[in-house]
């Protein structure tokens, strides 16, 4: 796999395969909780019109 093709799989369904589900969607965008720390409100966001 090179680069190109790794931009092109969707972040939402690959966080979704390692266990991750958005909290809120807002418009195009996905909050998630930090994969990182505990937190109570969503600081994760992911563009679904961007990918990123």
């Amino acid at each position: 796999m090179n680069i190109e093709e790794a931009k092109r799989i969707p972040l939402e369904d690959y966080l979704r395969r390692m266990g991750f589900s958005p909290v809120k969607e807002q418009g195009d965008s996905l909050w998630y909780r930090s994969p990182f720390r505990q937190e109570r409100t969503p600081s994760f966001k992911v563009s679904l019109s961007r990918n990123l």
